[in-house]
């Protein structure tokens, strides 16, 4: 199947290569996680042991870069990329923004806004989009190794 008819991306290791209902909801899932985890007050977070400072901002790249390769992963391999690819990152990149924004507007959550954490959301963006997309067969003919090695 060629990008154009929806098919989703196909991964370099055979294991990845899961039916597309079942990314689907697997990314739906973590980004309903991901929105309950940024809307929490922040009093829910203070059992948390810090191991090192602004432990937070590596919190929000690594959940956003997450989501971002989970969408990515999971939408039709010819929305992955060209103009498409560029509405999927910004509509991330503004979920990560809005997120961020209405954060301090819940009564009571002790949230506040911070351009660190909107920066780290987007280098989560950019990476989680791009390391998914280091992960794609390309070619038509391309074939994808059972061993769960990349392909050379």
């Amino acid at each position: 199947m060629d990008g154009a008819s929806g098919a989703v991306m196909r991964c370099r290791w055979a294991w990845l290569n899961w039916p597309a209902g079942i990314r689907r909801v697997l990314a739906a899932l973590f980004w309903m996680l991901v929105t309950v985890l940024l809307f929490l007050p922040s009093d829910n977070f203070h059992d948390v042991e810090m191991l090192f400072p602004q432990q937070d901002k590596v919190a929000h790249l690594g959940m956003i870069g997450t989501l971002a390769a989970l969408i990515r992963w999971s939408i039709p391999d010819s929305w992955g990329r060209g103009w498409r690819g560029g509405v999927v990152v910004m509509v991330l990149m503004a979920y990560g923004l809005g997120t961020e924004c209405l954060q301090p507007l819940i009564p009571g959550s002790g949230r506040s806004f911070e351009w660190a954490d909107i920066l780290m959301d987007g280098i989560g963006v950019v990476l989680g989009t791009w390391l998914c997309g280091r992960l794609a067969v390309s070619g038509e003919g391309a074939r994808v190794q059972g061993s769960g090695f990349p392909n050379p």
